[in-house]
Parts: structure tokens; C-alpha cells; sequence
């Protein structure tokens, strides 16, 4: 704040210099804008009563440039006040939806290690029943052939029975006596 009076005009002609904000308090909105212009007029007009030694016959209107000062110090301070509040209450309900989120994402979790492990249960019994089921069929497989042969056996004693009643054998008759 300074370097304020490198800012003003040459002119003294009563013409009210433009301030503009430095340092740090040159930022983007216009609320430090406009501060940081107050405190840079009011150091100003302390550097010129220092200077010319006599006060400004003004003194009503600067009281109440300094009440609007305060004025304007207490509502950016209400804003900013109202802006942590807000983001507090974000802060709050994002840890909520992270609380929530998480929970859902815990029981999703949980549940898919259930479907793992009855997916690999029913995994092994499957193996177990085809293993069973491979054994009664090579068993039935075997069963079958034994059960034709069988057949074939009976049909052939059969066939010859048959074979037998058809075409006697004739046995010369003796007659001896």
C-alpha cells in the first residue's frame, strides 16, 4: 500500500486519483477489490494530511467512508462465513454418500464371495456326479455286452433245440434177436 501515491495523478485539482489493489490483496473478486481500494485511499489521504499538516475540512464524509468500510469488512465476513458453512454441509453430506457408498459396495462384495463360494461348491459336486455318472455308465456299457452275449447264448441253444426237433437223427433200428 505504499506505492499508492505512484498511482495518483499529477494533477492536484481535487480529481480523486484510481487506486488500484496490490499485493496480495489483488485478487478476483471484487469484494477485496473494493477493500483493498478503501485501505488504499484512506492510507492516501493520511499521507497528504501528514504532508500539508492540515486536517480535511471533509471529516463527516470520511467517517462515514470509514463506517462503510466497516460496513463492507463485516458483510465479506458474514459471505465468508456462509460459504464455510456451505462447505461444511457439502463436506458432511459427501461423507454421508461415501458412508452409503461404501456400505452398498460392502454388501455387493460380500455377496459375490457368497456366489463364489456356491459356484465352487456346486462346482465340485458336479465333478462328483460326473464322476458317478461315468462309472454307472461304463458299468451299464459293460452290463449291455453281458446282457447280449447272454442273448446270443439263448438264442443259439434255441435255434439248436429247434435244429434238433426238426431234423431227428435216425438211428437204424436193431433187430436182433
Amino acid at each position: 500500500l505504499s506505492n499508492s501515491e505512484d498511482k495518483v495523478d499529477g494533477n492536484d485539482s481535487g480529481k480523486k486519483p484510481l487506486l488500484l489493489p496490490q499485493g496480495p490483496a489483488f485478487a478476483r473478486d471484487t469484494m477485496s477489490k473494493q477493500i483493498a481500494q478503501k485501505a488504499a485511499e484512506r492510507a492516501h489521504q493520511n499521507q497528504r494530511e501528514q504532508l500539508f499538516g492540515k486536517r480535511n475540512p471533509d471529516t463527516v464524509t470520511q467517517d462515514f467512508q470509514e463506517q462503510d468500510f466497516d460496513k463492507l469488512l463485516a458483510m465479506h465476513r458474514d459471505e465468508q462465513e456462509k460459504i464455510a458453512e456451505e462447505m461444511i454441509s457439502m463436506t458432511h453430506r459427501l461423507k454421508e454418500q461415501s458412508l452409503v457408498a461404501q456400505s452398498i459396495i460392502k454388501e455387493d462384495t460380500d455377496r459375490a464371495d457368497k456366489i463364489n463360494k456356491k459356484a465352487d461348491e456346486n462346482l465340485v459336486k458336479l465333478e462328483n456326479e460326473g464322476g458317478r455318472i461315468s462309472k454307472l455308465a461304463s458299468r451299464w456299457n459293460c452290463r449291455c455286452w453281458i446282457w447280449l452275449a447272454m442273448f446270443i447264448v439263448l438264442l443259439t441253444f434255441v435255434g439248436m433245440v429247434l435244429l434238433m426237433k426238426l431234423f431227428k437223427k435216425k438211428i437204424p433200428v436193431r433187430t436182433e434177436l
